[in-house]
Formats: C-alpha cells, structure tokens, sequence
C-alpha cells in the first residue's frame, strides 16, 4: 500500500489559516505568562526512556514512543514537559533558593488509540510554579490558567477541584491488598460506580467509609459539599485534605474572581503522581477537558531536587476547537507581479510595503493568464512590466 500521501493516525496537518489563528492565540497566553513572572522554557523533544519512566506510574511506559540510539540506549519522544522540567531544575538550580516559574507551548508525543480529543501527537500550554509548598501556589496556579483562557476568549468554563490526599484517606480504610485498592482507586477515577459498589461488596470497610465512597457521586458542587463532607465520619487525612480545599476556596473567593468552581472529591486524576490539590477544566464548548493540573511534590525527588511543585497544562487542540470559528483570519498580502525585466523595480517595491509593515509576495509574470483576480487576493494589487 503506498502511504506517501498519507499521516499516520493521531496526528495533524496545520494548514496556513489554522497556524496563523494558534499563532494568534500563542500570543496572547505568553503575553499572560510574561505578566505572571513565568519565563519560557523548552525542553528536549526526546530524552532517555529512564527519565520518563522514572517519574511516572508504572503503566505509564505503554504510552511512550521508544526507539535506539546509535549505542543501543533507548530513547523516548516527550510524553510529557514536565518530566523534563524537573530534570532541568535539578541540572541547572539546584542552587537557586527563590521559587521558579516556567512556561511553554510544545507538542508532546503519546501512543493511544486516536480518537476525538485524544490524539498521540498534541500541543499542551503548560506552567508550572515550583518551591512553595502552601495552599497558595495551588490558587495562583489555578488563577493563571482561568486568566489565560478568560484572555483568549473562553469565558464560559468551570474548573473542578478534588484532593489526591482525601480519596488516600479513604482508601486507608479499606482492609484489602494493593491491588484491590488499585482497582477500587480505577473505578472512583473512571466514575464507575457500580463496579465500586461490586469492589467493596464483600471487604472489610468502617461502615462510615463505605457510606462516603457509595455516595462519591453526590459529593459534587459549590463550596457547600466541603462542609457537607465534613460531617461525615472520616479520618485525619480527609479532613485535613478538606481543610485545604476550603481555603483554596476562601482564598479564591477573597479575590474575588468570577471563575466558576465545583468540588468533586473523586476526582482521581494521576493517583500515583499528583500528591495534594488536583483539578480539571470543562467547556460547554469542548466534549473534553480543556486540562487540568495539580501538586506534585514527590517528582522532583525523582531528581533529587527535593522541591514542592504545582502545575496544570491545556490542549491546545481543545482550545482551538472552540476558537477557531471566531477568530478572523485578517491575512491580506500585497502582490507584486512582474516580467524579467521589472525585476529589480518589484524588489525595491516589495521592500518599501514591507518596510510599512505590510506582507508581500511576489509573482513572476509569465503571460496575461497568471493574474487572478479574485476574492483571495489582497485590495492592493501591483503589476510591474514593460509596455508593450
């Protein structure tokens, strides 16, 4: 079968108009970055299988494009940036005492099965916030990922909150080895919750515990689930994870900002990852999260860095999705067309529209034919010949 005019599945071709619009939308978020202290950064498109691997769940390497280098070591395409990030703090700060902001925009590569929303070739908007460990790293990170999509025109989103630290606690209860508590942690992250009820049937849990874990699904809302929550018998590691979430709630509320939160806490994202505060983005507009993000103090450990982090990361397809259709794609270049003999009279034009800041293309003149005058081209046409 002859594949030279085809793309393997999972990945995408932008065209001129599509680039020109994420370009668009690029500048806008590092214009939100640079304001917010958080510098760019780019990391390597490949590293050693090791260091992904090293930093994720253990399942995590099925998801990894591999291959050799010339000695034989494995290499792997970036799953993810941050990963690479917390390497490159601990190669080049380890000294470096004051909190570090980062930024970047960059595909990254993940062996799935393509479907809508979920390619293995994709473009993630990520910051992350590293050396402070308080509650109020977790609002800020928060706070700069719904100012970046306020500033770029999504307005209508809600960001859902949970914490890694209650549902551990939860999980603390259940008397059952660790794979059983894999697979009851599986079915609370994919919100299935029959099979959770078939998981707990027949093990020992605190009858309070199995209650919570029963009722996870209504356990969803405003501010007032977290106090509801709280009135239910738990243990010292969900209360202390509830505190936390409510004063990630007051604190957002005292800024008074006009982003929109629920609280969820089964919201298990990345449970062998993520060690506090974890949350995900939802647009009416988008049938899939726009990101998500939360602490994950342990990664730098990895790299002996020994550091408190926090981070979230958008797609920038799922962005896109919904602001494309509303972006005005205002390219108009000039045209310059010319015979031989002009050519050096197009230059010299073409250098005084540019120098007005304005997009040029020049177009040999090759018979009367090869003018086009129609709907794509610029107001501004200029034809350079000799009369004949």
């Amino acid at each position: 079968m002859d594949y030279i005019f085809q793309k393997p599945a999972g990945v995408k071709d932008f065209l001129p108009p599509l680039v020109r619009k994420k370009r668009q939308i690029e500048r806008a978020i590092y214009d939100v970055f640079e304001k917010w202290g958080y510098e760019e950064i780019i990391a390597p498109s490949f590293e050693y299988l090791e260091t992904f691997i090293s930093s994720n769940s253990p399942g995590f390497s099925d998801k990894i494009f591999k291959f050799f280098d010339r000695q034989g070591r494995v290499l792997a395409l970036r799953s993810d940036i941050t990963t690479s990030i917390a390497r490159m703090v601990a190669t080049y700060y380890g000294e470096h005492r004051l909190p570090l902001r980062f930024c970047y925009i960059s595909n990254v590569f993940r062996f799935q099965e393509p479907r809508k929303g979920r390619d293995q070739e994709f473009f993630q908007v990520g910051g992350e916030l590293i050396g402070i460990k308080g509650i109020q790293a977790d609002t800020e990170i928060i706070l700069l990922a719904s100012e970046i999509l306020k500033r770029i025109g999504i307005s209508d989103f809600i960001v859902n909150i949970g914490h890694i630290k209650f549902l551990e606690g939860l999980l603390d209860e259940i008397d059952a080895d660790p794979g059983k508590k894999e697979q009851i942690a599986h079915a609370i992250l994919g919100k299935n919750f029959v099979l959770l009820e078939e998981l707990i049937k027949d093990i020992t849990v605190k009858t309070g515990t199995k209650q919570v874990l029963l009722s996870l699904s209504s356990f969803y809302g405003g501010p007032e689930i977290l106090e509801k929550l709280s009135k239910t018998p738990l243990n010292e590691k969900c209360r202390n994870a509830l505190s936390e979430l409510e004063t990630l709630s007051e604190m957002l509320k005292g800024f008074n900002n006009d982003v929109r939160l629920t609280f969820d806490p089964g919201l298990a994202r990345g449970l062998e990852y993520y060690t506090g505060i974890v949350f995900e983005i939802y647009s009416p507009g988008s049938g899939f999260p726009l990101g998500g993000g939360g602490r994950y103090d342990n990664l730098m450990d990895k790299f002996n860095g020994n550091r408190p982090a926090t981070g979230f990361a958008l797609t920038e397809e799922a962005l896109l999705s919904i602001l494309e259709k509303d972006i005005v794609d205002s390219y108009e270049p000039n045209y310059i067309f010319y015979d031989m003999e002009n050519f050096i009279r197009a230059l010299k034009k073409a250098e005084e529209l540019r120098r007005q800041n304005l997009a040029v293309k020049m177009i040999p003149l090759e018979n009367e034919e090869n003018i086009y005058m129609d709907a794509s081209f610029a107001s501004k046409t200029f034809i350079i010949r000799t009369k004949k």
